[in-house]
């Protein structure tokens, strides 16, 4: 109650002699200014936090990753700066650290971390809730919102680890702003890397200057695909009027679910095998789909299981996909580009369609709107509708103002999984030193319905997490449960 006679915050004074860059116009979003993400990582063995630290310190101190040492500020006229110290030091690291000791306990015994979820089978299954693990995650000095980075002079990649008798958890949080799931990667590739002795190796990126996607979206050449289903903005104001229960009121629920790999793998079968069975002599080829729009299709399948199987609402299946490939002309070889570059495709379809048609049909149809919407030509046509809404850049919206919209993040080709730390471990081994599980997490909001794809494990299983209303994993589960393949 007495925040309203408190002075308003200041931000650190200005250091003459940092290296000051303007935020890149992909990354000053709503979104990407908003969310603080946590990658948490759990190896089954005790690593050493110092040469976790110093050699992470070492990669973010080379050309072209102090970028992600770099301090946030706003300019005169209110705009985002990165300002990266020319040298970094005790006093302005270029990390972000904090060490919890709970060396004298096994994992297991742990309150929060005896529960780190377990993979499962034969079955999908609900494995646990993400939000039991947020002792680990979060601690005083852990940012949770953009003023945490504003207001201090915190770098924008922060380190945690959690130590205990028989395993180390390992905790990666940045603000969106800085960097996407492809970016993290390459900085995994050069931490592991610089652990290994092997600095050499490791890739130089853009410089912090080099904005590549500058005048990305500023000459489109043609109409975005889903042009007639961009929704206005009062549409837009509509639909979350008839949402706001859902997405802020309601009490929600937080859930990790694996995916065994063999019962994926029968999923894609069954579905190859409907389309082979509908292939002609006309057309005798069978379209292809992967892993991906199968499990996709299967989420979203009973994500909607409690709607009417006759209704004629449209869902808007909505995906994040990265720019980088379609973009390789503006990005040299094997330069690492830290920033965000990445958009939504969207598939749109009625609820009707979404459960009574197989499963098939819907992976073909997620599989479609990749290959319509993800050409070079379709991202220049997507940028240029963010551009559109300048002071905002909020992803453009298809579908209708009554529409279901159901959100995935795939970092998938992230890899998070195949990250060996063994170079970091206490006593000496011989063999790689990879995650157990891995989860990601976001805040300072927890939106329902937005479900993050974390990857594959080393036996092939998926796991994905999310915010949903309450009740409605529930009913989820008890369809996984049912559904025999």
């Amino acid at each position: 109650m007495f925040g309203l006679f408190s002075s308003p915050p200041k931000a650190p004074q200005r250091v003459p002699t940092d290296l000051v860059v303007p935020v890149g116009f992909f990354d000053d979003t709503i979104i990407f200014r908003t969310f603080v993400l946590y990658t948490l990582f759990v190896f089954d063995d005790v690593l050493d936090p110092e040469r976790l630290r110093t050699s992470l310190e070492r990669v973010v101190s080379r050309p072209g990753w102090n970028k992600l040492g770099a301090r946030l500020r706003r300019n005169d006229r209110g705009e985002l700066e990165h300002h990266i110290p020319a040298e970094f030091t005790s006093d302005r690291p270029a990390v972000g650290f904090s060490h919890v000791d709970y060396s004298a306990l096994a994992k297991e015994d742990h309150p929060a971390a005896s529960c780190i979820p377990r993979p499962c089978k034969d079955q999908p299954a609900v494995v646990g809730d993400p939000d039991d693990l947020s002792e680990l995650i979060y601690g005083h000095e852990v940012p949770k919102t953009l003023d945490d980075y504003i207001y201090t002079d915190r770098p924008q990649l922060g380190l945690r680890v959690v130590s205990f008798k028989n395993s180390t958890v390992v905790i990666l949080h940045w603000l969106h702003l800085a960097f996407d799931a492809t970016a993290k990667r390459a900085l995994l590739d050069a931490w592991m890397l610089m652990l290994q002795g092997r600095e050499n190796e490791i890739l130089e990126p853009l410089a912090p200057h080099e904005y590549v996607l500058e005048h990305v979206g500023k000459k489109p050449t043609e109409a975005h695909v889903l042009a007639k289903h961009h929704v206005s903005k009062l549409g837009l104001v509509l639909w979350v009027l008839q949402n706001s229960y859902s997405l802020i009121v309601s009490k929600k629920e937080h859930r990790m679910v694996c995916v065994p790999a063999a019962y994926l793998a029968k999923l894609r079968e069954k579905a190859l095998a409907e389309l082979a069975a509908q292939a002609d002599s006309e057309d005798p080829e069978v379209p292809f789909i992967s892993e991906g729009d199968c499990l996709l299709a299967w989420m979203s399948r009973l994500a909607m299981a409690n709607l009417s199987k006759d209704s004629e609402k449209i869902v808007a299946i909505q995906q994040a996909y990265q720019w980088r490939p379609v973009l390789a002309d503006l990005l040299p070889d094997k330069r690492p580009f830290l920033s965000n570059c990445v958009g939504f495709l969207s598939t749109l379809m009625p609820v009707k369609d979404l459960l009574q048609k197989p499963l098939s049909y819907v992976a073909t149809q997620i599989r479609r709107s990749i290959k319509e919407q993800g050409s070079r030509e379709q991202v220049e046509a997507y940028t240029s509708l963010v551009r559109l809404d300048p002071a905002n850049r909020a992803p453009p919206f298809f579908g209708d103002s009554s529409m279901h919209l159901f959100m995935y993040s795939n970092w998938q080709k992230g890899n998070m999984f195949n990250v060996d730390l063994s170079a970091a471990t206490v006593t000496l081994r011989q063999t790689p030193l990879k995650p157990s599980y891995v989860q990601s997490v976001q805040g300072p909001y927890n939106f329902s319905d937005g479900i993050i794809i974390v990857g594959k494990d080393a036996e092939g299983n998926y796991w994905l997490s999310g915010y949903r209303a309450k009740g409605l994993w529930e009913m989820m589960e008890k369809k996984m449960k049912e559904e025999v393949i």
